[in-house]
């Protein structure tokens, strides 16, 4: 999420919720992997992006193990 302004090392504080808009950062856990990506909602889909240009976006799949874990809010940067 380097385009986010969040970077390798960063806390981040996130709002425990179960549903999130398209736009909005989210903690999501794909098939047991727990990633910080932006929410896309499309009409058939549900779309992880990232904000790194080394980093696909993910599609969801219907039959995936997903879960929304909450909504980010904000960052602490340790040493700054």
């Amino acid at each position: 999420m380097r385009d986010e302004g969040i970077l390798d090392g960063d806390l981040v504080a996130v709002k425990r919720a179960m549903d999130a808009g398209s736009g909005e950062i989210v903690v999501a856990r794909i098939d047991g992997e727990i990633t910080i990506k932006r929410l896309q909602r499309l009409p058939d889909r549900l779309r992880l992006l990232p904000r790194h240009p080394d980093f696909a976006p993910i599609d969801v799949p219907a039959d995936a193990d997903f879960a929304i874990e909450g909504i980010y809010c904000g960052l602490l940067r340790p040493g700054a």
